[in-house]
């Protein structure tokens, strides 16, 4: 290792660091020699340098680099010498001459008195108070009364116009259709119940009625009980054949009342709307009279092989 880091001093490396190297382990660093660029040249000969002169360039970067400090991380930094009054690496040849500003008064810029505070706000993140100092400060007006600052907190409903919406009037308004929705609906339920609800809820209203003035206790001539009894039914009764009162269950339909209609083969009643009118394509008909046109030559016959005898 120590073998690389010489060879690595000699050949690629230069100051003292290198030296250093070099000294510990006791060789010296080959020095090259440059060559005089007027040795080849003749004596009457004269050189004209059109690129800036080398030498001269190399004789600068010298006396702007000063000797390398080895840091305690062991790396280099270079100490540029101090060029110029004010630190920096240009110096001043010649004072200029000021000029006059070409633009006119009212366009030029304006100079603000006052050096600026030094918790003034540059770049990064910002505290608290720093921030405070930065916004604009606002005057909260503390003459407000309640009632205007709810009036500012309530929110301000608009249509699709941009027209302003009175909330109240549309809860109002709101209220009214729900109650005549809601109406709607309770007539729809009232229509469509049958003719049998509405009278079975009309008994139970007049017997509710009747039970009112009626006392707990009920005897054997009560007579609505009698009735009661009479017309329950029981299936070993023998009395009922003669005594029970038959009730017709449900509703009955209306019937067709009027003049005979045509007859057809499964013995259907026309419904009691019907007009009397057949508005069929005569198949029925036709079909009875070729039933009958068969009986009546079968008789025929019958009656032909029969009349000798």
């Amino acid at each position: 290792m120590s073998n690389l880091k010489t060879y690595l001093a000699e050949k690629y490396m230069s100051g003292p660091k290198a030296d250093a190297i070099l000294a510990k382990t006791g060789t010296q660093k080959k020095k090259k020699r440059k060559a005089d660029r007027t040795a080849a040249v003749a004596p009457g000969a004269v050189i004209r340098d059109e690129d800036g002169g080398w030498g001269i360039q190399e004789k600068e970067e010298e006396d702007d680099t000063a000797e390398a400090i080895i840091a305690s991380d062991r790396g280099f930094k270079k100490r540029r010498t101090d060029r110029g009054e004010e630190g920096s690496g240009w110096a001043t040849l010649r004072e200029g001459v000021k000029q006059e500003s070409p633009l006119p008064e009212d366009e030029q810029p304006v100079v603000v008195d006052g050096a600026p505070s030094q918790e003034a706000f540059t770049g990064g993140l910002m505290s608290a108070s720093q921030l405070r100092k930065a916004l604009p400060q606002v005057q909260v007006n503390t003459d407000v009364t309640e009632e205007e600052i709810s009036r500012a907190q309530e929110t301000v409903y608009r249509d699709a116009t941009g027209r302003k919406i009175d909330t109240k009037a549309a809860r109002a308004e709101a209220a009214r259709l729900k109650r005549e929705r809601e109406e709607k609906e309770a007539q729809k339920m009232e229509w469509g119940k049958g003719l049998v609800q509405k009278e079975e809820q009309e008994k139970q209203r007049l017997e509710l009625e009747k039970q009112k003035g009626r006392t707990f206790a009920r005897y054997a001539d009560d007579a609505d009980l009698n009735e009661e009894l009479k017309a329950k039914e029981i299936w070993n009764d023998p009395a009922a054949a003669f005594l029970t009162k038959k009730k017709e269950k449900g509703p009955r339909k209306p019937q067709y009342t009027g003049p005979p209609p045509p007859p057809n083969r499964f013995g259907i009643r026309p419904g009691y709307r019907w007009d009397g009118v057949d508005r069929g394509n005569g198949f029925e008909k036709k079909l009875f009279q070729s039933k009958n046109e068969k009986k009546r030559k079968g008789l025929e016959s019958y009656q032909w092989s029969a009349e000798d005898m």
